[in-house]
């Protein structure tokens, strides 16, 4: 199974705008100097819709940014390289970012797999990396210094998500179901782990997600009694078995990780999972007052403001803030401020980063499926950027 980044997958629940990914430009040259952002993401190829969203998405913070600059202060431009989101294209690719001496930063990959293979390259080169989207959980477990995940990792949000059904619901058995390709297994692990601490009985049944017998799993999962299942999986691959639990009489609440948070969920599964909680990282931007003119502008140029493209965004954010604070406008100095402890305000919400790389206050955001639509529900950690 190819895994893409899960906000990714989020994104395409709703249409993507469509420029062509190209160098930012400007009408003067700056007094203070360029500062280069890199991103290494899909240009061409099957996921090039989602390469424009991430280009697009630092496009619109870098032109943000100048359109307020002063006379003396630094302007910013994005270049692009094109990994196709495939992994020989991606440490290629990697090497090309770190060879421009003009970039400061870079922002990708699309996938965390390719990110994390691509690292030592950026580690040798001393490049600083942000990662807008992918949740998987290798991507910072080697302690690398250069390297910032603005999402939450596959585990956290399986913790975040068994307090939050603890807390809701009360259950006396649960059931968490898991594939054996490369998404849940970590999602499922922090959900039990959770739960097992708050001495909830639950059972992890992992199964085939190249030959699954859906019929069979629902059997063994309901021999178990649940009050709830959560589905640690993605919906076009694990959503078959949705059904199968409802055929076979089962009543209880579905709860699900961020695979689910997909269009393929309402257009197949709307009506099965009616009342489902679905946890993801992604914040509902109509509700946050802090991203409102960030948004508007943006989808006057590019047309809606993707999950994706607003953690692009936010990367491009974070990269200029930092320039502006402390003037960095060289790699080391860029990582040499990522690597602290200070907050960044962005358009999905303010982050600090731990030593690993993770957001230092993770969070997750739940949403339900009410009339085959999704419903902001609350946050795992409410805070005054989203208002409901």
């Amino acid at each position: 199974m190819n895994r893409r980044s899960l906000i990714a997958g989020a994104g395409a629940l709703v249409a993507a705008g469509s420029a062509s990914p190209a160098l930012a430009t400007f009408g003067d040259t700056p007094l203070g100097g360029t500062v280069t952002l890199g991103v290494v993401a899909p240009f061409s190829g099957d996921e090039i819709r989602l390469g424009e969203q991430m280009g697009n998405g630092v496009r619109a913070a870098t032109d943000d940014a100048n359109r307020i600059r002063g006379s003396l202060d630094k302007a910013y431009q994005m270049r692009t390289f094109d990994d196709q989101n495939l992994l020989a294209s991606g440490l290629v690719n990697a090497q090309f970012a770190c060879d421009d001496p003009t970039v400061v930063a870079v922002i990708g990959h699309l996938s965390g797999r390719i990110t994390e293979a691509a690292m030592q390259t950026y580690v040798t080169n001393k490049m600083p990396v942000l990662c807008p989207a992918s949740t998987y959980d290798r991507l910072t477990a080697h302690g690398y210094g250069n390297l910032v995940r603005l999402s939450t990792k596959d585990s956290t949000e399986g913790h975040l998500a068994a307090i939050y059904l603890a807390k809701t619901l009360a259950p006396k058995s649960v059931v968490t179901l898991y594939q054996d390709g490369d998404y849940g297994a970590d999602v499922a692990a922090g959900f039990q782990d959770e739960m097992l601490g708050a001495k909830t009985p639950i059972s992890a049944i992992g199964f085939s997600w190249e030959k699954p017998d859906f019929t069979a799993v629902a059997k063994a999962a309901l021999a178990k009694a649940p009050d709830a299942i959560f589905l640690a999986g993605l919906a076009h691959d694990m959503g078959p078995i949705v059904p199968k639990l409802r055929q076979a009489g089962y009543t209880g609440a579905f709860y699900a990780s961020q695979g689910f948070f997909d269009p393929a969920t309402l257009r197949t599964y709307a009506k099965d999972l009616e009342g489902a909680i679905v946890s993801t990282a992604i914040p509902p931007l109509n509700l946050a007052p802090g991203a409102f003119r960030i948004k508007n502008d943006y989808e006057r140029r590019y047309g809606t403001l993707t999950p994706l493209a607003a953690f692009s965004y936010a990367a491009a954010q974070i990269v200029i803030a930092i320039v502006r604070r402390v003037g960095a406008a060289d790699r080391i100095g860029v990582q040499r401020v990522l690597a602290s402890t200070g907050r960044f305000d962005t358009v999905v919400g303010p982050m600090t980063f731990a030593s690993d790389g993770d957001p230092q206050n993770p969070n997750a955001y739940f949403y339900t499926i009410k009339d085959g639509a999704w419903r902001y529900v609350t946050a795992a950690n409410p805070s005054n950027f989203v208002v409901k």
